[in-house]
């Protein structure tokens, strides 16, 4: 299958590119390693991040946007 998102980010204009990400966590422990996942990441790589949230819901859904500047 091709990858549209792939295509998309060929073009040759200015833009920021937004990734949406939803966990479905079983327990407060799998909702800890994406956090911390996500915060070494980010450590890593600060320069690249527009902005990052994320957000824990009551079901232990865990939601993650990152925008690349």
């Amino acid at each position: 299958m091709k990858n549209i998102v792939k295509d998309l980010e060929n073009i040759s204009i200015k833009k920021h590119v937004v990734t949406s990400i939803e966990y479905d966590c079983k327990d407060e422990k799998q909702e800890d390693e994406v956090f911390e996942t996500i915060r070494n990441v980010i450590t890593e790589n600060i320069n690249d991040f527009a902005k990052v949230t994320y957000d824990v819901e009551a079901d232990h859904k865990v939601k993650v946007e990152v925008i690349q500047g």
